[in-house]
Order: structure tokens, then sequence, then C-alpha cells
């Protein structure tokens, strides 16, 4: 897997979340102020609401915020969701490499010494989100490190095998048997993972573009240039 490539769309969309929360923040704060200045204007006795639509664009900016916010937490959830998923499956794969018994036991136990177990993260935002898909690379990278170090035994034993000449033929196999079925358990695995973020990032892109192109937001929220 292009662990490179998973970090740069991993960025983006942690990009979009703290966009999108950045574009929540001003229409809360543009709120405050608007019932403010409506507050203030109210003890003048000159003053009447029905005269101006300080109201209405506050109730317009009030609905905007709930919707933005919404859209927040249910992409939070829901992609957490999914990364959740995915951790528990990558672990029982690494509790199960643990019961083949190949030779090299320092170099394993310092592979599983680097495992990441992944808790429940209350009041998820952009930064654990980030974390969790951090600790996700980093278990599937150690996935990577063990076949690695299979190859290597595999290669070992067939060599010895033939120089001594071992009979040890089903024995071999067995173990080539295990390590396709682990490759394949970690590239389904992988195509998951890549095809989440994939499908996130897009999402992202699409709440992101909304909110540039909106002339909602551009004509209630935005301030005016100073000419």
């Amino acid at each position: 897997m292009n662990y490179k490539e998973v970090l740069n769309k991993t960025e983006k969309i942690i990009e979009n979340l703290n966009k999108l929360n950045s574009n929540i923040h001003k229409l809360k704060h543009k709120t405050i102020q608007l019932n403010k200045i409506n507050s203030s204007f109210e003890k003048n006795k000159n003053y009447n609401s029905e005269d101006t639509n300080i109201v209405f664009q506050s109730d317009i900016l009030k609905n905007e915020f709930k919707y933005y916010n919404n859209i927040y937490n249910i992409f939070l959830e829901n992609y957490s969701k999914d990364l959740y998923k995915l951790s528990e499956y990558i672990i029982i794969i690494l509790i199960s490499l643990k019961k083949l018994e190949i030779e090299n036991k320092s170099s394993i136990d310092s592979i599983f010494s680097t495992i990441v177990y992944t808790t429940q993260i209350r009041n998820l935002n952009a930064d654990k989100l980030k974390e969790l898909i951090n600790n996700i690379i980093n278990n599937l990278k150690i996935i990577d490190g063990f076949i690695k170090l299979i190859e290597n035994y595999l290669e070992k034993l067939s060599k010895n095998n033939k120089i001594k000449n071992i009979h040890n033929n089903n024995y071999e196999l067995n173990i080539k048997h295990k390590r396709d079925s682990i490759i394949l358990e970690y590239k389904k695995q992988c195509d998951m993972f890549i095809s989440s973020i994939e499908y996130f990032r897009k999402s992202s892109d699409t709440v992101i573009s909304q909110i540039e192109t909106s002339e909602l937001l551009n004509f209630f929220l935005k301030f005016k240039e100073k000419k």
C-alpha cells in the first residue's frame, strides 16, 4: 500500500473538516453578534425590530449553523465507525499472527511491541480522527513487516532443506498457505481502508465546495470588503 498517498488523502479530509468547523464557528459568532446588536438597539425608543432585517438574518444563520453542525457531527460519527471497525479487524489479524510459530522470536516480539490498541474516543474531532487513522496505518505496517519476516523464514527454510536434503515439503507448504492467507487479508483491509478514505475525502470536498460557492452564506455571513 502506498502509505504516503494515504496520508496525503487523509490530510485533505482533516483539512476539509477543519474548514467546515471554522465555518460553523463563524456562523455561531455572527449569530451572537447580531443578537447583541439587536438587544442594544431595543433599548432605543426609536428602534423597531420590524423595521430591520437583523432578526431575519440571525434566524437564517441559526438555521445554517444547525445544518453545517449536523453535517460535521454526522461525518465524524460515520467515518469513525468505519475506522473503528477496520481497526478491530486489523487487531484480530495481528493477534492471530502471534500464533504462528516461526523462528526469530526476538524480531517477532520487536514487531508486536509496536502495536497500537485503539480505544473508543470521546468528544471526537478532526485531530482525534487523524490519530485513529495513524494508528491504523501503524498496525497495517506491522502486518506488512510480519509478512516480510515470513518471507525471509521461508527462504531460509527452503534453502536449508535443499542443502541438508531434508524432506519437509508439507511443513513448508503449510507456512506458504498461511503466508498467502495473511497477504490476502492484509490486501483486503488495505482496500477497505483506501475505499473509506476516498469516499469520505470526496464527501468532505463536496461539503467544502458547497460552502465556498454558497450565495446564501456570501450574502448573510461574509463581511463586505471596504472600498
